[in-house]
């Protein structure tokens, strides 16, 4: 027997979100109240009401969004002190507590169930304000092989994929790695975030990203001095450009 395409395309759905039902049961993973889908991550439509979409205004260079009316490009005071070596950074969503909740679980709970949603809203907010022809190619931000272990996969790295098909863009993995295991940024001060990841990371093959276009991916840019020495070392190795496209921003001014 001979299905037409849209029930083969049915069958399949259902075999693979078969699994993902039993484990998660399609109600909302964050009131536990409200039904909730797949496709939105188990997040019912009243609970992502409280993940917050950037929008202009913000920075023309580190993307950070601020209140008020401006209709022109402008760049905040810190950006005039701090060397940022990526062209731009921007973000799809503020890290406020919601969004924070929601990275900790995926990264350190495998809650992998959030995909669908963390690729749609990356996606969307890139396909909106990028041009196809805009970059050659998108790299990861790298994970180090010991975090990589203990947490099993690299967040950036399944965001990058998920972004590059969307966009129809090769995914370029393996074009830098994390040579360094540095502690974690959270606590430290600005001085100290930027000695902790200098000389982090490594270009594995030059030839890989010269005189290319790179959009790098991440999970959230709270200082920008991560991507920001990722992007030094690449454009070191002859990359053309680097800019930073980040799943949520902090709202602590970079370089902080």
């Amino acid at each position: 027997m001979v299905f037409p395409l849209s029930k083969m395309k049915n069958r399949i759905r259902s075999v693979v979100e078969g699994p993902i039902r039993l484990l998660y049961p399609e109600a909302c993973q964050v009131c536990a109240e409200s039904s909730a889908s797949p496709q939105d991550g188990f997040i019912c439509e009243n609970c992502l009401q409280g993940i917050s979409r950037i929008k202009f205004p913000y920075c023309n260079c580190c993307g950070l969004p601020f209140e008020g009316d401006l209709d022109h490009a402008f760049q905040c005071p810190n950006c005039h002190e701090v060397r940022l070596y990526f062209e731009t950074a921007r973000s799809a969503c503020v890290a406020n507590s919601l969004m924070l909740d929601l990275l900790h679980r995926y990264k350190y709970g495998h809650a992998r169930w959030l995909e669908p949603l963390f690729e749609r809203l990356l996606g969307e907010a890139v396909s909106n304000q990028i041009a196809a022809d805009e970059y050659d190619l998108v790299i990861p931000l790298p994970l180090h092989p010991v975090r990589k272990r203990e947490r099993g996969f690299n967040q950036s790295g399944v965001l990058a994929r998920n972004l590059a098909k969307r966009i129809q863009l090769p995914c370029v993995e393996d074009a830098v790695k994390r040579v360094a295991h540095t502690q974690s940024q959270t606590m430290l001060t600005r001085k100290e975030r930027a000695a902790n990841v200098a000389q982090a990371f490594e270009v594995v093959d030059g030839k890989r990203i010269k005189n290319r276009r790179v959009l790098l991916i991440d999970d959230v840019l709270t200082t920008g001095a991560t991507a920001s020495e990722c992007a030094r070392v690449c454009l070191q190795a002859g990359c053309d450009t680097v800019n930073v496209w980040t799943l949520a921003r902090g709202l602590g001014i970079v370089g902080q």
